[in-house]
């Protein structure tokens, strides 16, 4: 059996020992210096009047009675030196630095200095995919200098980096390098269908691939219109945000077109029309005529070009026409006749 205690080395009352409050006495000074160790300073020698209870880490070099203990522990008490040799694993707080360090066998380190984790929960529990999870009413992130920069990297161009904002847990918009390099904003109602609202491609250019805009035109053909007759689209030219064709409207002139989404609408028209009487051609919304239209006081000859816009308040799923008012000669045809709307 050894003499002393295998971590600390406090020695042991042997049996039969006379004096044992000596061999008492040594173990308690050594786990006073050892247990909740306060480092006060690295030191070469020894300080000229040290404090009864002060620790001192030794350097390298060191001279007088710390020569020949480089890296050991000086603990001053009764007025003489103990020196401890440390353990891998001891801690101890370094005052002049306010920082506790732990001695991994050769230095005495700060585990706080370089630490790598891998998961890290404040308030939180995190798991094996969000490694990182805060639970707070505000997070902040404070600029070292003058800037501060956030970094999300991805692996590849196909890969995806970033920022998803949840309702109930549901995505319901992300901001990012969503499966390209085109940073780009999208929505969703459910969590599972999502548009793309707005992309800033490498180009520098800001399209909006979810705002609802169309030109639609009506193949070529010759219509005598009357009164209320209704005038509409096969062909969506340039589609986008959600615009589709309606029912096939009476006398197969087409489909009406259906608003994807509630709002202001630039709307415009252009047709090539010859009265034959007072007569008028006007946007027609769900087959009531709007205050957008081309209006003739009696006949007209030879065919003209009608152009008409406007600005008009349009609710998703409304069905858009055109509508005689009084008798037409409308000519269709992609150099002849469009319809267009455009969402502010």
């Amino acid at each position: 059996m050894s003499d002393t205690t295998p971590n600390l080395n406090l020695p042991y009352i042997l049996p039969s020992q006379a004096m044992k409050h000596i061999t008492h006495n040594e173990a308690l000074q050594i786990l006073d210096a050892a247990t909740n160790t306060v480092i006060l300073a690295t030191l070469t020698a020894p300080p000229a009047t040290p404090a009864e209870g002060a620790l001192y880490l030794i350097g390298p070099s060191a001279t007088g009675t710390f020569a020949g203990k480089d890296g050991r522990l000086a603990f001053f008490i009764d007025g003489a030196w103990i020196f401890l040799v440390p353990r891998a694993g001891w801690r101890a707080w370094f005052a002049l630095d306010g920082r506790t360090r732990v001695f991994d066998g050769t230095a005495w380190v700060d585990p706080l200095a370089s630490p790598v984790v891998d998961r890290l929960g404040i308030a939180a529990t995190p798991d094996a995919t969000n490694r990182f999870t805060l639970s707070s009413e505000a997070s902040l992130f404070n600029h070292a200098g003058s800037s501060h920069r956030m970094k999300l990297n991805k692996q590849a161009a196909t890969d995806t980096a970033s920022l998803l904002f949840q309702s109930s847990w549901s995505g319901r918009a992300e901001i990012g390098l969503l499966g390209s390099d085109t940073l780009q904003f999208k929505a969703s109602a459910d969590g599972s269908a999502w548009k793309i609202s707005l992309e800033l491609g490498s180009d520098g250019v800001a399209r909006l691939p979810g705002r609802p805009v169309v030109s639609a035109t009506l193949a070529a053909a010759s219509y005598t219109l009357a009164a209320n007759d209704l005038v509409g689209v096969d062909t969506l030219s340039l589609q986008q945000g959600g615009f589709t064709r309606g029912g096939a409207l009476a006398g197969g002139r087409g489909n009406a077109l259906i608003v994807p989404a509630s709002g202001l609408y630039a709307v415009s028209f252009r047709a090539s029309l010859q009265a034959t009487a007072a007569a008028s051609l006007a946007l027609a919304v769900n087959g009531s005529a709007s205050g957008l239209r081309w209006s003739a006081g009696g006949a007209t000859s030879p065919m003209a070009t009608a152009t008409v816009s406007g600005i008009l308040s349009l609710s998703s799923g409304d069905a858009v026409a055109l509508m005689a008012g009084g008798p037409l000669n409308l000519q269709t045809g992609l150099n002849a006749y469009e319809l267009a709307l455009q969402f502010l």
